[in-house]
């Protein structure tokens, strides 16, 4: 009896010890997915878009509408009251001028009056002396014709001295010159003490009237429907921070086979830009509301092919052709293949294929 319980013993130990390898020996794990490939996503909305048209333009003035102070001849400027930006009123003092010749014109033209006035004088007194000899018969019928000649004569050179002397002072007017209307100043071409010569080839100071200042554009002849007269536009000059908002004043129809049209706009409220300078212009064409709108940025363009966009599905990339419409600076139109609220991936996207996985977070 011992020995078989000393037997059985014996094998339970065995068993045991045989066991024991097989308990301590390390469980497989199972493999760990692959991370997925970080993207931003953005849901799909609805929303309104207005499309705009890009064109340059150039600022001009309507007619009468500027102004350059010039000398009627060779001068030097004695002063210059305005400086670029300035706002002017009708009336005030632009510029005075001193003319080298003119005081010295003025006094040869003075004294040229006083001598033929003086002759004046002595050719009357003569004549008053030969008609009262001629009634008491100490004098020819003769001698009071050539007394009436001489006369006429100087009253004749009165005449010439004096239209010479209002010359020079109307010359002598000029001198100061001053703004027509209301306006601003464009342009300083020069400052006190220069000299300038006479005429529209060396101008001193531009004035505009910025209520008479108009924006002319080219925009394509494509272009041409999707705007309408009163339409909104912004323009920006170089060197200016705030754009300046105008109306679409003249839309003529394209001409047979044009490729551009030229358009008229007006500024909202007056513009300090000098004539001439060229702006660029975006004008606001159709508008559609409640429509899905994309970030421009999820759009993927490739030359031959329909839009996509990549789209997250779960975890998953889901690239999709789209039919677009209308585009902003920031947004694009979805006609179809999208609706509202589905995930777009906006970056991360460029090189996601079909079932790629990927990790969402949202922007």
């Amino acid at each position: 009896m011992r020995a078989c319980l000393s037997c059985a013993l014996t094998v339970a130990l065995a068993v045991v010890l045989a066991t024991l390898p097989a308990c301590t020996r390390a469980t497989p794990r199972e493999a760990e997915p692959e991370p997925g490939v970080p993207v931003i996503v953005e849901p799909v909305r609805l929303g309104m878009i207005r499309s705009t048209i890009s064109a340059t333009g150039i600022i001009g003035t309507l007619p009468g509408a500027e102004f350059s102070v010039v000398a009627h001849e060779a001068a030097r400027i004695f002063e210059i009251t305005r400086n670029v930006g300035d706002a002017v009123k009708s009336g005030e003092v632009l510029v005075r001028f001193e003319f080298p010749s003119l005081r010295a014109q003025q006094a040869v033209n003075s004294a040229a009056v006083k001598a033929a006035d003086l002759r004046l004088r002595q050719a009357r007194l003569a004549q008053e002396r030969i008609r009262s000899l001629l009634a008491s018969g100490a004098a020819s019928r003769r001698e009071m014709e050539d007394a009436d000649g001489e006369a006429a004569l100087a009253e004749g050179e009165v005449a010439v001295a004096k239209a010479a002397m209002r010359a020079s002072e109307s010359l002598g007017q000029n001198t100061t010159i001053r703004a027509p209307f209301n306006g601003t100043v464009t342009e300083r071409l020069h400052n006190p003490g220069d000299l300038v010569g006479p005429g529209d080839t060396d101008p001193i100071l531009r004035l505009i009237d910025p209520k008479q200042v108009q924006l002319t554009a080219t925009v394509p002849a494509d272009d041409i429907t999707r705007f309408a007269i009163g339409a909104t536009a912004r323009a920006v000059a170089e060197g200016k921070a705030i754009a300046e908002l105008l109306r679409v004043v003249s839309r003529p129809a394209p001409e047979a086979g044009a490729t551009t049209v030229t358009i008229t706009l007006a500024f909202d409220t007056p513009t300090d830009v000098a004539p001439g300078t060229q702006v660029g212009v975006e004008i606001d064409g159709e508008q559609r509301s409640n429509v899905p709108l994309v970030p421009a940025v999820a759009v993927l363009k490739d030359a031959g092919k329909a839009p996509e966009v990549v789209v997250a599905v779960g975890n998953i990339a889901q690239r999709r052709a789209v039919v677009t419409g209308l585009e902003d600076s920031q947004y694009v139109e979805i006609r179809s293949g999208l609706k509202a609220g589905e995930l777009i991936i906006t970056q991360g996207h460029s090189n996601l294929r079909d079932g790629t996985p990927i990790s969402v977070s949202s922007p």
